[in-house]
């Protein structure tokens, strides 16, 4: 069975809330964790969200919106927040996580920034990894991830049966 499966899914669903939702629901039946999900709380001064990336294993959330001021015209990527991030999800490859979540391959990742060193070490670490990839750069992410990946439906009980089949607890 393959170590690396993506959700696809399209512009416009709310992925953030799905994936927090998922790794509750997979740590909840016993799954050790590694990885981020993003969480959007609230506002920023200039009307984005606020956005952060919460380490799975520790429970720190990175700020990952830059606040631009009053007259920007929206959301910048803070590369710092990321960047702490990206550092929590490479620190938990050395310890025993059955699985890593990864918000999102996003614009960054397409770019060839943002978290793909990060991907990338977890599957050279042999540990499992489940990413949502919007439908809109799959294209990118095949060319990132070549074939050796699953498609997963937007279905949390056969997302559920695939990490569990993956791991080291009773299903």
């Amino acid at each position: 069975m393959t170590l690396l499966a993506a959700i696809p899914y399209s512009s416009g669903f709310q992925i953030d809330g799905f994936m927090t939702g998922l790794a509750l629901r997979l740590k909840a039946r016993g799954l050790r964790l590694g990885g981020v999900v993003q969480h959007n709380d609230g506002t920023c001064e200039e009307g984005c969200l606020s956005m952060a990336l919460e380490d799975l294993a520790s429970g720190v959330r990175f700020p990952i919106s830059e606040n631009r001021g009053a007259a920007s015209a929206g959301c910048r990527l803070d590369a710092r927040g990321l960047a702490a991030a990206g550092g929590a999800l490479t620190a938990v490859l050395d310890g025993a996580t059955d699985l890593v979540i990864v918000n999102k391959f996003g614009r960054q990742e397409m770019l060839g920034r943002g978290l793909r060193e990060e991907i990338a070490a977890a599957l050279m670490a042999g540990v499992p990894l489940l990413i949502a990839v919007r439908q809109d750069f799959l294209v990118a992410w095949r060319d990132f991830a070549g074939e050796d990946w699953i498609e997963l439906p937007r279905e949390e009980e056969a997302i559920e049966a695939w990490a569990l089949s993956l791991a080291r607890v009773p299903a």
